[in-house]
């Protein structure tokens, strides 16, 4: 088959979970037969052409690079889901390419433009939901504060409200009926970024019933797209798969038994954004104390979040017990959990089944985890991983103390991951749906 694989960024400067999710399905449809392309965008580079193509690592790469977008007050809002101007191109690729589907990990900076495209060139749609974008600007459905958020309100006052607090944050103390007063004032004239905020559930909810099938990786994921409104009866459940390239190569876990040997070594592994929770791990930290002997890598791309980097280096200057392992590749990844004893997860917001999570089961590791749903449901509790509140730096920094104090506790919860959904499991299922979509 022809596929075309559509993603929001790719390597080699972007290794979050869904470019890598993106990157080992194409490995192994490839491997598999088929002629595969990934369509990858922005973000927006000054010096790059609009279009362009390039092998990497055996892959067909197609990057698209956007127009820059303006500012949300200018038209940004708008542009964050919807650029007609860029349809033309993408009717061009896909009727060069006549892919026999299009399965989309992520929209963002190709917009809904590019589902246009796929209609008007009845190319069959497969949409996987790797984060909540298509109900939240955002992606996360969190308030700045960490707040969890139940979606776009009726007249779009939360949103309003949320986006006015990124671009001035002292607007977050303005109470929510001055929101809704200045929603109907400013969306009766129809001012730009709250008529694109206030039209924007519409058009997504539109987008996603041109997709023949919807796969999401949790039935937390699948119940929040109900609860918010959208139709799902076209929805499928399909829970990620994990490459185990290079767990062959790493020797039998061993476990860490305190004493003179060495601290006790934490791990986070993760975008550096606040809802990650990178803050929460090093605020643990400062609670237990320069004296216990344990030692967190944080391994991470600084380019993320630049300024909430500058955050956490702060944070971590006065602890000494803290390096930087930067970024690593995919393939390495189970040789950098092999040289842990403890990973953290700190996560803040709805997790999806974060591959890391999965990679870590996989590999033997114990886990401390926030107890976050789309997350939590990924362990057994007490058998290979430990939950703390999301946020309470306390109790994650009592639960470190316990186990660096006690390694035989630690020592229970090793090797006790069993193996997770592998990305050619994965691939099976995608392969069955494809094979579908071409019939119907």
């Amino acid at each position: 088959m022809r596929i075309l694989l559509a993603v929001h960024q790719f390597f080699p400067h972007f290794r979050a979970g869904t470019e890598t999710l993106t990157r080992r399905t194409a490995e192994e449809l490839r491997r598999r037969g088929h002629q595969v392309w990934i369509l990858a965008a922005g973000p927006h580079d000054s010096a790059a052409p609009l279009w362009r193509r390039e092998p990497w690592q055996g892959l067909e790469i197609i990057r698209l690079n956007p127009p820059a977008e303006a500012s949300p007050l200018a038209g940004g809002m708008g542009q964050s889901f919807c650029r007609p101007e860029l349809e033309p191109g993408f009717r061009g690729l896909l009727e060069e390419l006549r892919p026999d589907v299009l399965h989309l990990f992520h929209l963002r900076r190709h917009s809904l433009s590019l589902v246009n495209a796929a209609s008007r060139c009845d190319v069959p749609l497969l949409l996987s939901l790797t984060d909540y974008w298509f109900a939240c600007p955002t992606g996360q459905l969190q308030f700045p504060e960490q707040r969890p958020c139940q979606g776009p309100s009726a007249d779009g006052s939360n949103c309003v409200k949320h986006l006015a607090e990124r671009l001035l944050p002292p607007l977050v103390w303005l109470p929510m009926p001055v929101w809704r007063l200045l929603v109907a004032v400013f969306g009766a004239f129809r001012w730009g970024p709250i008529a694109a905020l206030l039209r924007r559930p519409a058009a997504m909810a539109e987008a996603m019933r041109r997709c023949a099938a919807v796969l999401v990786p949790s039935r937390l994921m699948w119940r929040t797209f109900g609860e918010l409104g959208f139709a799902t009866d076209r929805f499928e459940l399909c829970p990620y798969g994990i490459s185990l390239e290079g767990l062959e190569d790493q020797p039998p876990r061993q476990v860490w038994r305190g004493g003179e040997q060495r601290p006790l070594r934490l791990g986070f592994i993760g975008s550096f954004n606040r809802a990650k929770g990178a803050h929460v791990l090093l605020q643990a930290l400062a609670q237990l104390g320069p004296d216990t002997p344990v030692e967190v890598v944080l391994y991470g791309n600084p380019g993320d979040d630049p300024a909430y980097a500058a955050q956490l280096r702060q944070l971590a200057d006065p602890l000494p017990q803290v390096r930087w392992g930067g970024v690593f590749a995919s393939e390495q990844v189970f040789a950098v959990l092999a040289a842990l004893d403890l990973l953290v997860v700190p996560s803040l917001w709805r997790e999806n089944a974060p591959l890391i999570v999965l990679q870590a089961l996989a590999s033997g590791l114990p886990l401390l985890l926030s107890d976050v749903e789309g997350m939590a449901d990924q362990v057994q509790p007490g058998v290979n991983a430990l939950l703390f509140p999301p946020g309470d730096h306390r109790a994650l920094a009592a639960l470190i103390h316990q186990l660096e104090a006690d390694p035989q506790r630690l020592g229970a919860l090793v090797n006790r991951g069993g193996m997770p959904r592998t990305i050619a499991a994965y691939t099976d299922q995608l392969e069955q749906l494809y094979a579908r979509l071409q019939r119907s």
